[in-house]
C-alpha cells in the first residue's frame, strides 16, 4: 500500500511540474540540432518529414519544436508561391507564403499526433495599416495545443524578418513568434474569431486597427509599454512631441525618422523619456528607433 502511495505521489508530481514548465523558456538545443541538420534532399510528401525529424525526441513540445524549425530552416517566404497551399506541393517547392505555412505546420503536427490549426486574421507591417478598415484577411498563423495548454505560433513570422528599409521580408528566425503570449502576440495580429486571441479580454478589431505599427524589435527590445499607443496623432508644432517607454533592456540611444527621410535624427534621452519639435505643419510619418532599431511607427497631424 505504501509503495503504491509513493508512485502516485511521484506521477502525481511529475504531472505537476509537467503542467508548471515554461515551454517559452524550455532548452530546445537538441530539438533545434536535429531540425537544422536533418538531411537536405527533395521531398515529396509530410509523411517522409516526421518520424525520422522526431523520433529521437522525448516530449511533445520538444517535437513540435523539431517541426517549426525544419519549417523555418527548409521553406522560403516567396510570393511566387502565392497559389501553393497544399503541404506536400509546399515541401516539393520549398517555398510559400502565410496560408502555406500555416498549412504546412498543421499536417506535421497532425502526423506527429500533435493538435494544431490554422487561424487566419489580421496584421500590421505598413503604416497604411494604422485605421484602415479590417474586412478581407490578409495572413494566417496557428494555435498548437501542448500539455493540454493552447499556444500561439507565427511560423511565417519566424521564419523571415521584416526590414523596415527595403519593406521585404529576409530569411532570419525570429524566436519571438514560437510560443508567444497572447498579451504580445495580439500587438501585431488579431484573429477573424475573437475567441482564437486565447485572452481573457478580446480585443476588437477596430481597437487593433487603431494601433500603431509596432516592429518586431519593439518586442526583441522587451519593451513592456510605450507613452503612444494609438497609431493616427494630432500634434501642435509649436509644442514638443513627448514619448516615453519602459524596457527590460537598457536603452542607451534613441533616434527618429520623419517621412522616411534619408538620415535618422538623434535625439537626447532623458532617462525612459525624449522629446523633440516637428519642423513643418501638415501629415507626417514618424518612425521611432531605440538602441539602432525601429519599434514604433505614426501617422502625426501637425497643426
Amino acid at each position: 500500500m505504501l509503495r503504491f502511495l509513493v508512485i502516485l505521489l511521484i506521477v502525481f508530481s511529475q504531472s505537476i511540474f509537467a503542467q508548471e514548465i515554461d515551454l517559452k523558456i524550455f532548452n530546445y538545443s537538441k530539438a533545434d540540432s536535429i531540425a537544422i541538420h536533418f538531411p537536405k534532399k527533395k521531398y515529396k510528401s509530410v509523411t517522409e518529414i516526421v518520424a525520422p525529424l522526431t523520433e529521437n525526441l522525448d516530449t511533445e513540445h520538444e517535437k513540435f519544436r523539431a517541426i517549426f524549425r525544419w519549417i523555418t530552416e527548409n521553406i522560403e517566404y516567396n510570393k511566387s508561391a502565392s497559389s501553393t497551399t497544399d503541404p506536400d506541393k509546399v515541401v516539393r517547392r520549398n517555398k510559400a507564403v502565410c496560408q502555406g505555412f500555416a498549412n504546412l505546420l498543421k499536417d506535421l503536427c497532425e502526423s506527429a499526433r500533435i493538435e494544431c490549426k490554422v487561424v487566419v486574421g489580421f496584421t500590421k507591417t505598413d503604416f497604411k495599416d494604422i485605421n484602415r478598415k479590417l474586412n478581407k484577411t490578409d495572413h494566417a498563423w496557428n494555435i498548437v495545443r501542448l500539455n493540454n495548454k493552447n499556444y500561439l505560433v507565427d511560423v511565417t513570422w519566424a521564419t523571415s524578418k521584416y526590414n523596415v528599409v527595403t519593406r521585404k521580408f529576409e530569411k532570419d528566425f525570429d524566436e519571438h513568434y514560437f510560443l508567444t503570449p497572447p498579451d504580445k502576440f495580439i500587438l501585431d495580429h488579431i484573429p477573424e474569431n475573437k475567441i482564437d486571441q486565447l485572452l481573457d479580454k478580446p480585443l476588437s478589431k477596430k481597437q487593433f486597427s487603431k494601433m500603431p505599427l509596432l516592429y518586431a524589435d519593439y518586442f526583441h527590445l522587451e519593451i513592456e509599454s510605450i507613452s503612444h499607443m494609438k497609431g493616427m496623432l494630432k500634434h501642435k508644432l509649436e509644442e514638443d512631441f513627448k514619448f516615453k517607454f519602459d524596457s527590460k533592456n537598457k536603452i542607451t540611444s534613441a533616434h527618429i525618422l520623419v517621412d522616411a527621410d534619408k538620415y535618422m535624427s538623434p535625439i537626447e534621452l532623458n532617462g525612459n523619456e525624449f522629446s523633440f519639435k516637428f519642423e513643418k505643419q501638415g501629415k507626417q510619418i514618424l518612425t521611432v528607433y531605440l538602441n539602432g532599431k525601429a519599434v514604433s511607427e505614426y501617422i502625426v497631424l501637425v497643426k
